[in-house]
């Protein structure tokens, strides 16, 4: 999910601090998702985008 969700598929590596910083924030927007998705569904709401 994580790798077409939030762009960890869409970086060329130039230095090692870019790319951490690139990592770090694609995965707190993970992060944010799965708790947003989850907060959801237990409120018994459907997120609008449903994973394939």
């Amino acid at each position: 999910m994580a790798k077409n969700e939030v762009g960890l598929d869409h970086y060329q590596v130039r230095s090692f601090q870019a790319w951490y910083r690139h990592v770090t924030l694609s995965m707190t927007a993970a992060a944010f998702l799965v708790i947003t998705r989850d907060g959801l569904q237990k409120r018994g709401s459907r997120p609008a985008l449903q994973p394939a």
